[in-house]
């Protein structure tokens, strides 16, 4: 039947269609690619100890690696990957709306997930979202259906897809506990004469989750030696219920700047050794050292420390500019022409009888996670003071998905108060008889819908930041080192250059950094190079460095967005 299903082809063809697009048009990885490829090193190496020591979750990288063995291109294997799932997400998420609503509806809302900016962004880029939002809609779903049906085979199904979701991202186990409260609460009424049923069902949910969860936990166990569930962060930090009020010097280590970083291999880049013939000696992970300015991760201001003594009349305003925050960025992260069509929806959900329960369970879902992330927030504040760096809209994507289905039947909704009002009598026959099917009217709200998102969704990746990556590239074929050591704000530098990375720190000190590091280079960002000012200039005058390479090359020196310096000893 699933095979039979017109619109399986046609979400299939779409999703793929956008994907391949923006994933052959995305210019410079992420820094976050870095981390995943060099994990998924170690398990193509054989190295699978290293490999769950690393601060990522294993899956996505373990993945690649084993698609690596095929396709020996890493770059080209987690592109594959993230594409492979972004589009299976879409599939999932419509057999999921077609169980639950009816197909049009389920259509509607799977063609809107297809062509989502950032669903499509993630979908094309060599980081894990895109499988983690397989696992955790399937996950979502599954649970829905075993919670409804009472069925023993839905309940395991959802505690494999929560082990794979978890094994992602550590955000991913939150399934598992809603399903638990859900089977609990639902017929509770009843609990006398069904809590065998359901103690049943909890007992095949969770053993199908520990089954496939429990060696990570046991890895991190060991590593740590505390249970936790994820090398990041503990459950008491993920709550905010430990509050990180130590100063620098107490910080844990996990939270430490990592400065020195081993050489990355190239794999696009011609005659480079493939990762199986890289040496693996003192090879450390990069999470945590330099992260993406676009998902809103600073470094460490001193203003943090006093933040930690505030009032409590400060404490309420904190509270209350990261519950606008969140919702801003959840906002943002949805996209505000969506966000009319999700209001008409949601006042046409509750309208629905069959599916009222449904909404009620998304609903919980998307307000768990959102506390977690409001929680994090403050703690993450306490941390660095006033500047927000959590959540991301990689963190609020996975709770966009869900309510798409609101926004799938506010496009439904829309189009069949339309095909009433409209005036058929004024219009030509031709028109009245095409407008006479409410399809043909909600399919023409649809494409409006697709055409506003296609402007954003179509748009370039890294196009910004293609400097990073020519300056490594430059930097590969000119200097005189095989494996340079550079100092920079990002791990993509020294990956394009195939050198060491050494975190810059703070730009004040980033010129003294280098030379006490002994970094043969320096790669700085106009930005960068106007704060460091007078530095960089008498560092350039007392001849301790030398401008080697800027780009763009042919613009004026205040027009370039990259600047390479070679440190002179």
């Amino acid at each position: 039947m699933l095979l039979n299903d017109k619109y399986v082809w046609i979400l299939l063809f779409i999703s793929l269609s956008v994907r391949i697009y923006l994933g052959i048009f995305t210019y410079v990885i992420q820094n976050d690619s870095v981390a995943f490829m060099q994990n998924a090193e170690y398990f193509a190496n054989g190295d699978f100890l290293n490999g769950l020591r690393h601060d990522y979750h294993p899956l996505y990288s373990l993945i690649m690696a084993g698609l690596y063995k095929i396709v020996p291109n890493m770059e080209l294997s987690g592109t594959i990957i993230s594409i492979f799932f972004g589009t299976l997400t879409v599939i999932a998420f419509y057999l999921i709306g077609k169980g639950i609503f009816d197909q049009r509806i389920a259509f509607v809302s799977s063609v809107i997930l297809a062509f989502h900016p950032y669903a499509v962004r993630f979908s094309a880029d060599i980081i894990s979202e895109s499988t983690y939002f397989f696992f955790f809609t399937s996950a979502l779903g599954l649970g829905f259906f075993a919670i409804t049906s009472g069925r023993l085979l839905l309940f395991a199904l959802t505690g494999i897809c929560t082990a794979f979701a978890y094994l992602t991202r550590p955000e991913g186990i939150g399934i598992l506990f809603i399903v638990i409260c859900w089977c609990l609460l639902k017929d509770f009424v009843r609990i006398k004469i069904v809590w065998k049923e359901k103690l049943v069902s909890i007992l095949v949910l969770v053993i199908s989750f520990l089954a496939l969860s429990s060696p990570y936990l046991i890895s991190i166990k060991k590593e740590t030696g505390a249970w936790h569930l994820t090398k990041k962060k503990n459950v008491s930090e993920i709550v905010g219920v430990k509050k990180m009020l130590s100063g620098p010097a107490n910080e844990p280590a996990k939270h430490q700047v990592r400065n020195n970083i081993p050489p990355f291999p190239s794999h696009r880049a011609p005659n480079r050794p493939h990762p199986g013939e890289q040496s693996n000696s003192g090879l450390k992970s990069s999470h945590g050292q330099a992260q993406d300015k676009d998902k809103g991760i600073v470094k460490r201001s001193n203003a943090g420390i006093t933040k930690q003594t505030i009032s409590n009349d400060i404490n309420l305003r904190t509270h209350l500019e990261s519950v606008l925050y969140i919702a801003k960025k959840y906002l943002s992260t949805f996209h505000p022409f969506l966000f009319i069509f999700l209001i008409i929806g949601v006042i046409n959900w509750t309208r629905i009888k069959r599916e009222r329960l449904f909404g009620l369970y998304i609903t919980t879902i998307i307000i768990f996670y959102l506390f977690i992330m409001y929680r994090l927030n403050i703690t993450q504040m306490a941390y660095f003071g006033d500047i927000f760096q959590y959540p991301s809209r990689r963190h609020l994507m996975p709770l966009v998905i869900p309510a798409v289905f609101c926004v799938g039947i506010g496009v439904c909704a829309t189009g069949t108060w339309m095909r009433e009002r409209f005036q058929i009598d004024r219009l030509r026959f031709g028109f009245k008889e095409v407008l006479r099917n409410v399809w043909i009217v909600q399919l023409i709200i649809l494409v409006i819908v697709v055409g506003a998102l296609l402007p954003k969704t179509l748009k370039p990746q890294g196009i910004g930041k293609l400097g990073v990556k020519k300056a490594g590239q430059w930097l590969r074929e000119n200097s005189d080192k095989p494996s340079p050591a550079i100092l920079s704000a990002s791990a993509r530098n020294a990956y394009y250059a195939g050198g060491r990375h050494i975190q810059m720190g703070s730009v004040s000190n980033a010129l003294s950094r280098a030379r006490a590091k002994k970094a043969d280079y320096i790669l700085i960002t106009h930005k960068e190079y106007k704060a460091m000012g007078e530095k960089l200039q008498q560092s350039i005058g007392n001849k301790q460095i030398m401008l080697i390479y800027k780009y763009p090359e042919e613009n004026s020196l205040n027009k370039h967005r990259i600047f390479l310096y070679k440190v002179i000893y």
